[in-house]
């Protein structure tokens, strides 16, 4: 089998930039950095979440507690149990699948 080879007629080559630490941990395929980044997500929305529930606690803090009107104390409890579920725990459980499963399978990385 005959081989060919072809010159572009460039005599220097530049290397290509150095990918900055957060491209690369946002176009990672490791699966440990990307277990860590669903956890580091839903512990965001799990801030967020708190903070909801703080202001549903305030409200509730003392009798005839005018710190929301009543729809928007629905409205929070609603986004609050909807955020506990779908943006802190579904997320934090996946994350942990993620880093954990390709260990224990002996998987060198998402891709294998």
């Amino acid at each position: 089998m005959a081989t060919t080879t072809y010159s572009d007629g460039l005599k220097t080559t530049e290397a290509l930039p150095v990918p900055s630490k957060l491209h690369e941990w946002i176009v990672t395929v490791d699966h440990k950095r990307l277990g860590i980044m669903y956890i580091a997500t839903s512990l965001f929305f799990f801030a967020v979440a708190g903070v909801l529930a703080a202001l549903m606690r305030a409200q509730l803090a003392f009798p005839n507690g005018k710190v929301l009107p009543p729809e928007v104390f629905n409205r929070l409890f609603t986004v609050h149990g909807t955020t506990m579920v779908f943006l802190v725990g579904m997320p934090f459980f996946a994350g942990l699948a993620n880093y954990l499963v390709p260990l224990m399978i002996g998987a060198r990385s998402l891709t294998v």
